[in-house]
């Protein structure tokens, strides 16, 4: 005597209920996709996608200012800005340079060279510990100009300030460090 579903000397069912579902599962993604396509069209939201171009101009000479190089990159952000970095002529930025690295008379011949570059100094100083490699610290809006000034000291890592009461007044700190040669 056979009774229920079960009974049944197939497995036929088995893969009936899974090809049944699967089925089902494909057809609910294209309706979602349909609606998906009616709903927002060809055009995605301005939200999902937008560019930025942000344009950095450095003066790349201590004797031509007008000299200048444009790097520009574009990547896909929430919003659309665009954004110009000026860099402030040397006149304009107040440098401290910092001995760490032991050399006498090292930050003070940094710092003569400095102000015949145009920029305004302050008194040179010693600095302890001894940096690896040599620094160029920034304080906030002065990330260009440290970056500028490269050409002094290419090795350096330019960085934000660390200690906001280090040099009050100087925009950036140069510090020489280990790999400074004078």
């Amino acid at each position: 005597m056979v009774k229920g579903r079960h009974a049944s000397s197939g497995s036929t069912g088995f893969y009936r209920d899974l090809g049944l579902m699967v089925l089902g599962i494909l057809l609910v993604g294209a309706v979602v996709f349909l609606i998906l396509y009616l709903v927002v069209g060809d055009d995605p939201p301005e939200a999902l996608t937008s560019t930025t171009t942000t344009q950095v101009v450095t003066s790349t000479t201590l004797d031509d200012p007008t000299t200048t190089t444009t790097a520009s990159t574009t990547t896909t952000v929430p919003q659309s800005t665009t954004s110009t970095v000026p860099v402030r002529p040397p006149s304009e930025v107040t440098v401290a340079v910092l001995n760490s690295v032991g050399l006498p008379g090292a930050a003070g011949a940094m710092t003569s060279v400095l102000a015949e570059a145009g920029y305004q100094t302050q008194q040179a100083a010693d600095f302890e510990p001894l940096q690896d490699p040599s620094r160029l610290w920034y304080r906030e809006g002065y990330s260009a100009e440290a970056n500028v000034m490269l050409q002094f000291l290419p090795d350096a890592l330019v960085e934000p300030l660390p200690d906001e009461e280090l040099k009050p007044g100087a925009n950036v700190v140069m510090v020489l460090g280990s790999d400074y040669e004078g």
